[in-house]
């Protein structure tokens, strides 16, 4: 049977006594099995905010420095906002409203509990109340699972918080259908009840509806998309002063550079349709036929089909995903004609994962050596797995050797006759170790092979864990979107970690680190690759980073941090 909603001090004591036994523990060998007291929804979140890092002991919020006010979100909830503090004006209780990333919007309070009671803060918006910031608590949790959600007292991640009972539920955006904010109530833990969520999910729908009401011509827009969409089966782009939807074909074309001339075009139509012919940032001509959408005065919106006429004499298709096949074509080839390969590419990308895969094709056994052991054991182990017979070998960051193994290895090299393959990342040089290879080939990064990457997940979940584990496919969907600065090692990451959250033998959406569950968008992602080509131009040094591209090294590190670029 499962628990239900603590609502007494004898209740709230079980669940404090079975958290502390959780944060005694390695968070990665916590079972919510192991706490029948407690829900299991709870313990998972426990479980997620220990991994997070969250102190459980803090008792100061968090400002996003990032934080930008005025949201649409906010002006369209603010009269309900205002009827909520009229409501509660004379209860123990609070409304928060957040924006998608959990932040604090706006804050409705009725009578606010005493200092004595509550560790009372300068509530301002900007403070985030993410779960993998706050610890567990309604809004987080809501945020973090996309399901309403409530916490009550001692469930509470946070010690300061465990006299509260907190809810939340998300909003979303009546058209796109996207998670666009999160609503919560929250009073004393002795006036809240499993009651209580059904009341808060309501006022989200409120918010919802009046969003709705309060669209701008938004409808009209979603409406022209889709009526276009299904009428010309290809290339559709809509576009606003605030809203832009590309289709999915479209994607292989329109880039974030495209998106204010495509802007431009439609404000320049007015209310004529036209078809007119520009170059897109992605190198293809394209016949642009603008079908304007009516909307308020001071306002326009248009659908926009794409006809592209030329390409530059490259296809339309992943130019990386064909990359990524005649890579292995090519080795493949190379090994079975006996000559060594280089395999270089971005760090992270599956050098190492296309090699062993090559060689244990061809190879009765692979020896690895990694460039970073002592010297001396690595030109042995080098030496004498070459004398093995049926023997293929995978010698990791080759360019990382001391240089004065530069010409033994390079001697061994020109007399081995066993399948080698060697790894090295795009921006490293050892110029006499490379000459010897007669083949090299780069392994296109992550962000280039969209179409592996089912594939790929399947492979690397397989080796996590003896237990079979698979995707859903919207939470496929949100990692195909993902831009993968650290290619394979980092998407391992990310799917070890959402092994970890999930209850069962299916990752569903709400499994996946929250920045994944909400991809970067076009403008993000140029952003990120824009951040680190400078960084590999200046060697890591963030000053001169922040000198290249006319930004203070605060902002250089406040993106390096959103961007998950160390």
């Amino acid at each position: 049977m499962t628990p239900r909603v603590p609502r007494t001090t004898a209740e709230w004591d079980r669940v404090r006594e079975a958290k502390h036994n959780v944060l005694a523990r390695d968070p990665l060998s916590v079972d919510p099995a192991d706490y029948p007291d407690v829900r299991p929804e709870v313990v998972a979140s426990w479980r997620r905010s220990m991994l997070a890092g969250v102190d459980p002991g803090a008792r100061e919020y968090v400002l996003d420095e990032e934080f930008q006010p005025g949201t649409r979100l906010a002006a369209v909830a603010q009269p309900i906002m205002d009827r909520l503090r009229d409501e509660i004006a004379d209860l123990g209780s609070w409304g928060f409203l957040a924006d998608r990333a959990c932040r604090l919007l706006t804050v409705v309070v009725g009578d606010f509990p005493t200092a004595n009671r509550v560790h009372r803060q300068n509530l301002r918006a900007g403070m985030a109340f993410a779960e993998d910031v706050m610890g567990t608590n309604g809004m987080g949790c809501a945020h973090e699972t996309q399901q309403p959600f409530i916490i009550s007292g001692t469930e509470h991640f946070r010690a300061d918080t465990e006299i509260l009972t907190t809810t939340g539920v998300i909003i979303r955006d009546p058209f796109t259908k996207r998670h666009v904010g999160t609503f919560g109530a929250h009073c004393l833990r002795e006036y809240g009840s499993a009651a209580l969520l059904p009341l808060v999910v309501e006022i989200g729908r409120s918010i919802e509806a009046q969003l709705e009401r309060r669209a701008d011509g938004e409808r009209e827009v979603f409406d022209a998309y889709s009526a276009a969409a299904r009428r010309h089966r290809g290339l559709v782009v809509a576009v606003s002063r605030r809203l832009s939807v590309v289709s999915t074909q479209a994607r292989t074309l329109v880039r974030e550079a495209d998106e204010e001339l495509l802007r431009r075009l439609a404000d320049e139509a007015g209310e004529r349709t036209r078809t007119v012919r520009r170059r897109l940032s992605s190198g293809v001509t394209a016949n642009i036929q603008i079908l304007p959408v009516r909307q308020p005065r001071g306002e326009f919106a248009a659908v926009l089909v794409l006809e592209p006429v030329e390409t530059q004499g490259r296809p339309l298709g992943n130019a990386g995903e064909d990359r990524a096949v005649d890579v292995r074509a090519c080795l493949s080839h190379a090994l079975r004609e006996g000559r060594p390969v280089l395999l270089a590419g971005e760090r992270g990308c599956g050098k190492r994962h296309e090699a062993r895969t090559a060689l244990h094709a061809v190879s009765d056994r692979v020896v690895e050596l990694e460039a970073r052991r002592a010297p001396d054991d690595w030109l042995q182990g080098f030496a004498a797995a070459l004398r093995t017979p049926g023997t293929g070998v995978l010698l990791g960051h080759i360019t990382e050797l001391p240089a004065e193994l530069a010409t033994p290895v390079a001697t061994l090299l020109d007399g081995a006759r066993g399948p080698i393959v060697a790894t090295t990342a795009e921006d490293a040089d050892l110029a006499v170790v490379r000459e010897r290879f007669p083949v090299v080939l780069t392994v296109p990064p992550l962000r280039e092979r969209r179409d592996e990457l089912a594939a790929l997940c399947a492979d690397l979940l397989a080796d996590l864990g003896d237990e079979p584990v698979h995707l859903t496919p919207r939470a496929a969907a949100a990692l195909a979107a993902g831009d993968w600065p650290g290619n394979v090692r980092q998407l391992l990451q990310v799917l070890a970690s959402a092994r970890i959250r999930a209850a069962g033998p299916t990752i569903d959406l709400p499994d996946l680190p929250g920045h994944h569950r909400t991809p970067l968008d076009e403008v993000q992602r140029a952003e990120r690759r824009v951040l680190m080509a400078a960084l590999r131009e200046a060697g890591g040094d963030r000053s001169a980073v922040a000198k290249r591209l006319g930004i203070s090294r605060a902002t250089v590190y406040r993106k390096l941090k959103r961007y998950e670029l160390r």
